[in-house]
């Protein structure tokens, strides 16, 4: 899938974001658009100035990007169920897996029952080589300081468009990475369903 450009522009100041931001574990019965994907998904972890150094919507070290971002697609419109990687610098879609694997994930996420129940799941992986073999072992470190930026940018973005997202930390590595055929370089560090309020 490839997505609308990102917008610059929202109806809520920062300021408000954050006084707002919280985490949401209950969705509306209401499918995820194309715009609302690619704008959570840029503010993520997107391009925000191309050129030499691609600069992403968050810092990192030597702007050397170790991070992916995953979605596990279930009710998103015009896209099929299934695994896709973004692509940051074609803020596109590039599919890994096929599939409604929105239950199976709940079930590795310590039978978590309410994600399966969001439109969409973004999973932060991080690739420790990458950025170890210029700072060692601290580069380790530096991938948990990218992975919370990114999950506050992802808080930040989704309060703004009327959508809610959690951050989910519990789950099993090794079967999620199983579940979801990702590399064997990419770890998971977040896992967070999102899907729009239910106001109800």
């Amino acid at each position: 899938m490839q997505f609308p450009e990102p917008s610059m522009e929202g109806p809520l100041s920062v300021e408000t974001a954050l006084a707002n931001r919280r985490s949401i574990r209950e969705f509306a019965d209401e499918p995820l658009t194309p715009d609302s994907l690619g704008q959570i998904l840029w503010a993520t972890y997107g391009v925000s100035e191309e050129g030499p150094w691609n600069r992403r919507t968050v810092p990192s070290p030597a702007a050397m990007y170790p991070m992916e971002l995953y979605v596990v697609a279930g009710d998103v419109e015009g896209l099929e169920p299934g695994v896709y990687r973004y692509e940051a610098l074609g803020h596109s879609l590039e599919e890994v897996e096929e599939g409604d694997l929105r239950e199976e994930l709940a079930e590795v996420c310590m039978e978590q029952e309410w994600i399966a129940k969001a439109p969409a799941i973004l999973v932060i992986t991080a690739a420790f080589d990458r950025i170890s073999q210029k700072f060692g072992e601290r580069g380790v470190a530096y991938t948990f300081f990218e992975a919370g930026h990114m999950a506050q940018n992802c808080y930040l973005q989704a309060e703004a468009l009327g959508l809610g997202v959690t951050a989910v930390g519990a789950f099993k590595e090794e079967h999620l990475m199983e579940l979801l055929e990702l590399p064997p370089e990419h770890n998971p560090m977040i896992v967070m369903p999102i899907g729009w309020k239910d106001f109800e």
